[in-house]
């Protein structure tokens, strides 16, 4: 059997990562700035920068990147990462510089597709994924088939409402999953709480989810406080994607994701608590197991 090379691309509003992929391992890898701010063109330019070294030897480009993808017409309709990202033709851009098949993915979609063909969900049927970082997006297999939805943009788990009078969202929604687990929410809400207790926070000039996550696992009362109630939240959340999708499993990832046993144990406890027919159902809810490379894999 021939081998399987293709270039894999994950393309984030900070940095590019591309990698050589043989056979669903990745063999090279290269990082480079994106830098968005100096607008589409000089992004494209990077992007091809990235893929340059490895395509000679590969059958084709696969692309992950966060926004509206229409990936029949290989068209970056919007990208929340890039700015003056709108209606852009990436595949068309890339299949005339290497004249290779070229496609293209929402981010999310990627992730979930890396970590069902090789990492934590592979040999399940019906996975949901779940990322965690500067924002929450999620992404859906039902009976072994991708549901990315009619625009490829199912599965946005972290705009769906769980307090229907709550805080506004940076969508213009208010009271949205991502209000109150995304990592500057994480952040401002450990400041709030500061303010009126004692707390080893107060000895950090910076604070990030990963430090409050560090001081939980120490015993500090306030951290932990934090990460219950983001356990509670997301328990919530993956509650009503079991009561929908009746997931076998559900793959917790990105970088909030690492905080380990203090976000999953809530997590589970609100979930067996809160969905449908907990004890008649058969499900997990596990960390990923690709990190940084599950989008790469999963885009290809």
């Amino acid at each position: 059997m021939a081998n399987k090379i293709f270039v894999g691309v994950d393309i984030g509003g900070t940095n590019i990562k591309s990698a050589l992929v043989e056979n669903g391992k990745i063999k090279k890898k290269k990082n480079l700035p994106t830098e968005a701010n100096l607008g589409p063109d000089r992004v494209i330019a990077q992007i091809k920068s990235a893929i340059r070294p490895f395509v000679t030897q590969a059958r084709g480009i696969g692309i992950g990147i966060a926004g509206i993808i229409d990936s029949k017409k290989g068209i970056v309709k919007f990208s929340p990462n890039l700015s003056e990202w709108h209606n852009i033709r990436l595949v068309k851009a890339l299949k005339k510089e290497f004249n290779k098949p070229v496609s293209i993915i929402n981010d999310v979609n990627a992730i979930c597709l890396g970590e069902w063909q090789y990492g934590a969900a592979k040999g399940y049927k019906n996975v949901f994924l779940l990322t965690l970082g500067t924002g929450v997006g999620g992404a859906a297999i039902c009976e072994g088939q991708p549901l990315f939805g009619a625009n490829g943009f199912s599965g946005e788990l972290g705009h769906s409402v769980i307090k229907f009078n709550g805080p506004r969202c940076v969508c213009g929604n208010y009271g949205c999953l991502e209000r109150y687990v995304g990592a500057k929410y994480i952040v401002a809400n450990a400041k709030r709480k500061m303010r009126k207790k004692i707390t080893s926070l107060k000895n950090y000039k910076r604070l990030t989810p990963y430090i409050i996550a560090q001081e939980a696992k120490k015993g500090d009362k306030v951290s932990k406080e934090v990460f219950t109630e983001i356990g509670f939240y997301i328990g919530i959340g993956v509650s009503n994607i079991i009561a929908l999708f009746d997931s076998d499993v559900v793959i917790i990832s990105g970088g909030v994701s690492r905080a380990g046993r203090i976000l999953f144990e809530p997590i589970r406890k609100t979930v067996r608590k809160r969905v449908l027919g907990a004890k008649y159902r058969n499900y997990k809810i596990i960390p990923g197991k690709l990190g940084d490379d599950a989008g790469i894999l999963g885009a290809v």
